[in-house]
Formats: C-alpha cells, structure tokens, sequence
C-alpha cells in the first residue's frame, strides 16, 4: 500500500506523528544549465512525548503569580486601611501598602540570582523574611484595629503562602555545589567583576580627562609642562671624577680630568739645610670641567673658563588672561580690543570664547581704575 500524506506512515509504535508543510529544492538541468526552485510538500514528522515536568513548572508559577497578586491586592488593602485611618490620604495610603509585597518579592529574585554564593544569598534571604514579617504584622495590627483579630492572622498568611510557594518553585533550579565547584564558580565570577570595574573606571577616567581638555587652565597646564620639557639639562656627572674632555685653549688641546694639576716648581731660592726639606706648595683648586656637549656646541674663548650651566629647569608661570587684560589696561585705559586680543593670543593662543573673556575682564579692570 503506498503512502499518501492522507495516511500516516507506519512508523515506531507509540509515537505520534502530524502533518508538516515544508519545503525541499527541485533542480531542473536542460542544455547543461541546472535551475533550482524551492517546491512546498506535505509530510508526516513524529510529535516528541509532552515534557511533563515542564508542563507542571508552568502550571505552578502560574499559580504562585495568582496567588502573589491576590497577596499583594490583600495586604495593600490592610496596610492601606490601617495607614488612611491615621496617618496618610486614601490614595496614598492604599499604594504605599504594596511596598511589602514588592519588597520580599525583590529579595526572592535576587535570592535565587545569588544562589551560588551563600553569603551574597543569605543576606537577601534575611532581608526577605524581615519585609514579610513587617507586612503580616501589618495585617494582624488592621484586623486587631477593626476588632477582628482572627481575621487579621489569616489575612497575613497570604504573603507568606506565596512567598512559600515561590520559594519552592525557585528551589526547583537551587543545586548545592561541591566546595571545589562553588570555588571555582566564585573565581570566574570575581574575574569578570573585575573586568567589568576596570572597564568603568577607565571610561569613567576617560571622560573626565575629555573634559578637563575642553577647559583653559588644562591647555594652559599642558604648554608650561611642554616648555620645561624643551629646555631639560642633561644630568650632572654623579662620580667623583670626570671623563677627560679636550677643550681648545689658546690654539692648544690641553688635557683636562678631574684630578688637580701638579704644582709649579718653586722658584729657586736660598739654599735651606740638608735636614729640613722645603715645604711643598699648596695646591690650587682644580678648575671646573665643562661638559662634553657644552665644549661642543658653545666653545669657550681663549683664557677663560667655562661658567657652570644652570641646575634648575624650573620655569615662571606664564600671566594669566586676567592678569593681561589689567596690565595691559593699567598702561593704557583706551586700547582697543583687538589689541587686548593680539597681547592675549601671543601667551595663550586662541581658544572658543576667548573675545567675551577679554571684554570682561577689561570691564572689570576699567572699573578697578576708574575707582
């Protein structure tokens, strides 16, 4: 008997099987030239076996959000009565008392998010039980108010009925790790926290860095720190000798080091005894020795010596536009703002805004003489 998409195929007993519309390639040659096109049929494909399991999880989450709802409707209602009849407008009463709800309801979430660590966990769970205590016992205080306490205890059991049910609905996905397990679990987490607060801070730096940019006194900053990089002096020699330099004095190389000369013969005098020698000549200072580059690049006229180079790299702060604009004012009260402006441009350069800064400060200053 030949099957027809009518008929299901005789296949594995105990499975179903149900009609599918799907589409396979036709491929047509002629003249050597193949064309392929895509041709719709109908055929038969197994049903899988229904998850049973799943289809119970679904059932009771959807009942564990009734029941939350109808919890949270009730408890806003006794919180709410209880706080309109003392405290708060009707209004604002009835919304305020769904805060317990949502609140035990957020530390159940992030309960099961922090299964892993249980100390991360454990925290949530206690902060959990504290706001549902706090709504029941805002129930019981309603009921105890109306002069219905029995009413009230049951009221308050229907946070905790839900929280009940949602505790062993998420406990469905909580599985207790090894030690090895959960340490490992707790590294990988603590590298990708660290990944993650790094990328924050340097965005966090970078932007702070774009802005401070964007100001004057930043610019100002960075080309005073460019100039005393520009005039840096090479290190003075740390040893207590210096390498012998040849530095041309009158037409001759001499051979400096740093080792003192040797004394000149003393000038011959009257004859001394025989058992007291002469005494020797103190000797003189040796000269400074002049760098390699500085023989170099700035040689030394004949007959003196070289003067020491300067030590400090330290460079004076350039003035202030303020500072400009008022000596430039105090000098001359009548000149004009393209002048103030070529003075300022020659220290600061030009930047956004630069004219209306001038024309302030140079009010301020006309002000200051004028007073």
């Amino acid at each position: 008997m030949t099957e027809t998409p009518q008929t299901p195929p005789a296949g594995q007993p105990g499975v179903r099987y149900k009609k599918a519309t799907v589409e396979r390639p036709e491929t047509t040659v002629i003249d050597g030239k193949p064309s392929t096109r895509m041709v719709r049929e109908t055929v038969w494909v197994p049903v899988p076996p229904r998850d049973w399991d799943e289809i119970i999880r679904r059932g009771a989450t959807t009942v564990a959000v009734l029941v939350t709802i109808l919890a949270a409707l009730g408890t806003a209602a006794s919180v709410g009565g209880l706080l309109a009849t003392r405290l708060l407008h009707p209004g604002v009463a009835y919304a305020v008392g769904a805060v317990f709800t949502a609140s035990w309801l957020v530390c159940l979430g992030i309960e099961h998010i922090e299964r892993v660590d249980a100390d991360r966990a454990a925290r949530a769970r206690f902060a959990g039980w504290v706001m549902l205590l706090m709504g029941m016992a805002s129930v019981i205080s309603y009921g105890h108010e109306k002069e219905q306490l029995a009413a009230g205890v049951v009221g308050s059991g229907l946070d905790l009925a839900a929280k009940g049910l949602w505790w062993l609905i998420l406990g469905l996905d909580r599985v207790k790790l090894a030690p090895g397990v959960a340490h490992w679990v707790a590294e990988r987490e603590q590298e990708m926290a660290g990944r993650y607060l790094l990328g924050m801070r340097l965005r966090r730096l970078n932007r702070r860095s774009g802005q401070l940019q964007t100001g004057a006194e930043f610019q100002a900053a960075e080309a005073i720190l460019a100039q005393a990089r520009g005039h840096e002096l090479p290190a003075a020699p740390v040893s207590g000798q210096a390498d012998a330099v040849s530095v041309p004095v009158s037409g001759q190389a001499a051979d400096i080091s740093g080792q003192a000369p040797e004394p000149p013969a003393p000038a011959p005098g009257p004859a001394a005894p025989a058992a007291a020698p002469p005494p020797a000549a103190p000797a003189p200072p040796p000269s400074p020795v002049p760098s390699a580059e500085t023989s170099e690049d700035s040689p030394e006229p004949s007959g003196q010596a070289g003067e020491e180079p300067p030590t400090s790299t330290v460079l004076p702060m350039a003035p202030s536009i303020r500072q400009i604009v008022i000596q430039a004012v105090a000098d001359n009260d009548a000149i004009s703002d393209d002048e103030l402006l070529a003075k300022v441009r020659e220290v600061h350069g030009d930047r956004p805004k630069l004219p209306e800064t001038v024309a302030r400060y140079r009010r301020q200053a006309l002000k200051r003489k004028a007073g």
